[in-house]
Parts: C-alpha cells; structure tokens; sequence
C-alpha cells in the first residue's frame, strides 16, 4: 500500500488534509440533514436518515484512524470519544419518540451537536491547515 504523500518536515501534504476535511464536512453536512429530519419531523421512521447517520460514523470513523496514523493520537482520542458518545446516545432513537418538545433538555441531542461541532470545527481546521501548507509550498517553489 502507497504511504501518503508528505511534506519536508513529515507532516502530511496539504492535498491530503484538504480531501480528507472535505470528504468529513461533507459527512457532516449530511450528518446535519439527517438529524434535522429526525429531530422535527413526526414520522415513525427513519430509515434513510438513520442510514447516513451510520455512514457519516463509518467515514468518522476511518478518519479518526487517518488522524491517528498521522502521529496525533490525543486529537484522534478525542475524536474517538466524540464519535462513540454521539453513538451511545443515539441508540434509543434520538428522543423523536418522547412528548415535551423543546421545553424540555435532552441530553442526547446536546451530546450529538457537541459532537457535531467537534467534527466540523476539527474539519475546517485541517482546511486552514492545507491551505496554509499548500501557500507555503507554493511560495518555496
């Protein structure tokens, strides 16, 4: 297998930063979708959201491995408790099945935006970051 191509000083190139945060924001975008129609939606079921729901935690999933093979095992720690914790607390259905609305706190729905929020964030970080590599190479050249 191709190792990954990197730059002078070991890190990885800015090409590979850059698809990677693409392919998870577009997971979190997707991930966004899905829960707004499960979180205000009255339907009985959910089957396609909850489907890319489990698709964006596989993609989170190999990118936490990505993260970690890339020599950053507390962020991809972190990332890992993320990604489990917004699993566990969806295990029951996301609360669409309980009465109270938005009066009332759900632990579960503050725990999978806090995740949510992790993965975007951490995303439009390695953005910056290839962007700024892929600058700083361009002006080494």
């Amino acid at each position: 297998m191709a190792k990954p191509a990197t730059s002078a000083e070991g890190t990885p190139a800015p090409a590979s930063l850059a698809v990677e945060a693409t392919l998870t924001l577009v997971a979190m975008l997707f991930a966004l979708l899905a829960l707004d129609d499960i979180t205000t939606d009255n339907s009985t079921g959910f089957r396609p959201e909850y489907t890319l729901l489990a698709f964006a935690g596989a993609w989170l999933l190999v990118f936490v491995i990505q993260v970690w093979r890339k020599g950053r095992p507390r962020l991809a720690g972190l990332s890992l408790v993320a990604l489990l914790a917004a699993a566990w607390v969806s295990l029951d259905g996301l609360g669409h099945k309980r009465d109270g609305g938005w009066s009332v706190f759900w632990l579960e729905y503050s725990v999978v935006l806090i995740a949510w929020l992790w993965f975007a964030t951490l995303s439009v970080a390695l953005l910056v970051r290839a962007y700024r590599g892929g600058t700083a190479a361009r002006s080494a050249s």
